[in-house]
Order: structure tokens, then C-alpha cells, then sequence
């Protein structure tokens, strides 16, 4: 009988080593709470809400030290805020300026500890769904592994008196960048009424925007994963085509263009580069190229066997996720230019020192993207 003993150990072990969860567990010893209200987790995995601000309520485990834990699959760099359930009441600093991200690079069992002092002001703001323009909705639309969402489609102004074609722009987020009612922070991307202004000054052309909203695998499905391979074929085989037979588009690559932030700035360079048949076209802001366990910039130069036909926008600000985001994109930038792209011609980017990773950042630079990449 000895003689089956170690190699059923050795299946034991193996299966439990494949089966293993890393638990992670953040305390917060938390100032300035009442009775009646309670602190919650908002970060970048499902375990942590996929950022939204009410979602992950951690448990009291004595009058004013708090507790959560949970465990992920793989070693992870997690990012993520406390609130009080709402974007509106974040963990600010001792002068109620509300800092950036934690971040906690997690390989193995970890316990986090932090103390909060202070809390934001609440203010109560009353949106109004300020969407600027006119939208449709196309819901519940996913593919095999990847989940059901929303989609949420601007229409150009004078689209329903006219029989015009229209290019169009696809953006990954889609609930973030019209309505400050489904955004998770509470800000929006304003690009509705970007293009308002822009295209009634006869700056900017006209156009359709496609808002794909993400899912819980927003991480996964926006990075050089399987599951990203799967999201990039359903927007060429399954959105691109639902949206051309519904609305009057210009089909060609000449006007099919994409755009996105951090994550969503990587898909969209993906798009780019790995369907560039069909998209010419590109808005990368604040783009994840490397950072931590995602890295396309040695895709790219993998796969560079000659020059694509395209145009680039690239941003980034300085602070924050900002700063750790910044070699990916440096890299990046010396590498097209190396294949022989010319910054002013093929590529464009900007930086701004003073700007986080948000929303209103975002939206502050949306102008500068619109016109570099669509003016007239």
C-alpha cells in the first residue's frame, strides 16, 4: 500500500495548489462616523464593486474599526476608495482634500490597515440626466462569454430631418461619457456636449457615438486576454454590424474610429492595431500599454512587420495612477516612433502635470481629442 502514497499526495497537493484563493482582508480604523452610517469599498475588481460607491459595505467589527475580506484567483494590484456609500463622501485628508487611489500590490495573504481621519463634504447635486442631444438605447446585448450590457448610441444634430451619413465613434465605458446619472462618480465625459459646441462652430464633424457600456469583467475583457479577444470580436462581428444596419452610417475603416480611458484607452489601441481593416482611427486616453501584469507594448513590437495606416491620440496627466501609467506610455511612444510613425502626423499627445485619473479630467481634455483627430 505504500507504494500509492506519494503519488496520491502529490495529486492532492497539486489540485490544491491549482484551487488556492490569495485572501486579502482591509481594516480602516475610521474618525468622523455616525451611528447610523456605515463605510464601504469602491475599487477596480468585482470583489471591491467594480467602483461603485455603495456596493461593497464593510462590517463594524468595533465602535469605529472596520473590516472586509475577500479573496482573488492570482497575484493583483488592487485599487480602491472608501466611502460612505456614496461618491459624494469619499476618505479625504485632514484638509478635506480627497487623495488618490490606494493601491496595494497583493501577491500572497494580506492584511491592509489604514486610517481614515476626515470625510468629504456631502453636497447634494441634482441631475437632471443632462444629455445633451438626442439617444437611443439598444439593451441587454453580449455574446458567449461575453456579458449582456447596454448600449447607448448619440445621434448628430438635424440626424432625423436628414438622409446623411454619419462616421462613427465607438467608446468603451458607455455609461460614463453622456450621462452624469449612470456614471459612476458622478461626472461624465461630457462628450455630448463637447460635440455640440464643437461641431455648431464648424470645428468638429458631425458624428454618431456608440457607448458600449463595460461589465463586471471590465478588466479582462479591455486587456490582451482571452476575454479581450472575445470583446474586440464583438464589437467588429456583432456591434459594428448591429449599428450600421440601424442607423445611417458611413461603413468604411475611413470612418470607424474608437476611443476609451485607462483600460478602455488600451482596448481601443488594440483595436487599432489588430483590426485595423476596420478602424482608422484612435482615442487612447490615459492609456494602460504597461502597467503591473498588462503589457502591449511587447505585443507591438512582436507583431510591428511593417507600418499601419492610422491616427493616434494619446493623453495622460501626472498625478496619481497618472505617474505610474506614464513609462507604459513613454515606451509605447519610442516604439511607434521607431517603426516610423511621426508624432504631429500619424500620432498626437498631450500631458497635463496638474490632472488625475478621473472622469472630469477625461472631460477636460475631450475638446483637444476632438479637434486633433476629427476637425475640419
Amino acid at each position: 500500500m505504500k507504494i500509492f502514497i506519494r503519488p496520491i499526495l502529490i495529486l492532492f497537493l497539486s489540485a490544491f495548489a491549482a484551487t488556492a484563493q490569495i485572501k486579502v482582508t482591509i481594516n480602516a480604523t475610521v474618525q468622523n462616523i455616525n451611528s447610523s452610517e456605515s463605510v464601504y469599498l469602491a475599487g477596480s475588481i468585482p470583489q471591491l464593486g467594480n467602483w461603485n460607491p455603495a456596493l461593497t459595505k464593510m462590517t463594524e467589527l468595533k465602535p469605529g474599526y472596520w473590516s472586509y475580506s475577500f479573496e482573488i484567483e492570482k497575484p493583483d494590484v488592487l485599487e480602491f476608495k472608501f466611502t460612505k456609500g456614496s461618491w459624494s463622501q469619499e476618505a479625504a485628508n485632514s484638509d478635506g482634500m480627497v487623495p488618490g487611489n490606494n493601491i496595494a500590490k497583493v501577491q500572497r495573504d494580506t492584511v491592509l490597515e489604514y486610517t481614515i481621519c476626515c470625510w468629504s463634504k456631502a453636497q447634494t447635486v441634482a441631475f437632471k440626466g443632462q444629455i445633451t442631444g438626442d439617444v437611443e438605447y439598444i439593451r441587454g446585448i453580449g455574446e458567449g462569454d461575453i456579458l449582456p450590457r447596454d448600449i447607448i448610441i448619440l445621434l448628430p444634430e438635424g440626424y432625423k430631418n436628414s438622409t446623411e451619413r454619419y462616421p462613427v465613434l465607438y467608446m468603451h465605458d458607455g455609461q460614463n461619457i453622456f450621462d452624469p446619472t449612470t456614471v459612476g462618480f458622478g461626472v461624465d465625459w461630457q462628450i455630448d456636449e463637447a460635440l455640440d459646441s464643437l461641431t455648431r462652430q464648424g470645428k468638429v464633424q458631425k458624428m454618431i457615438v456608440v457607448g458600449v457600456y463595460n461589465s463586471k469583467n471590465r478588466r479582462e475583457e479591455y486587456s490582451n486576454s482571452p476575454l479581450g479577444d472575445g470583446y474586440m470580436k464583438f464589437l467588429v462581428n456583432k456591434v459594428k454590424p448591429m449599428i450600421d444596419s440601424l442607423y445611417r452610417t458611413k461603413p468604411g475603416r475611413d470612418y470607424t474610429w474608437t476611443a476609451g480611458s485607462s483600460m478602455g484607452g488600451l482596448i481601443s489601441f488594440m483595436l487599432l492595431w489588430e483590426y485595423n481593416d476596420i478602424f482608422s482611427r484612435a482615442g487612447c486616453f490615459s492609456p494602460a500599454f504597461k502597467i503591473d501584469r498588462f503589457d502591449y507594448v511587447s505585443t507591438v513590437r512582436r507583431t510591428a512587420h511593417k507600418k499601419k495606416d492610422f491616427k493616434l491620440y494619446i493623453d495622460n496627466g501626472g498625478l496619481g495612477l497618472e505617474a505610474r501609467l506614464q513609462p507604459g506610455i513613454d515606451e509605447m511612444v519610442a516604439l511607434l516612433e521607431e517603426i516610423g510613425y511621426k508624432e504631429g502626423t500619424d500620432f498626437i499627445t498631450v500631458f497635463d502635470p496638474a490632472a488625475e485619473h478621473n472622469e472630469p479630467a477625461w472631460a477636460k481634455r475631450v475638446p483637444a481629442f476632438l479637434i486633433g483627430m476629427f476637425g475640419k
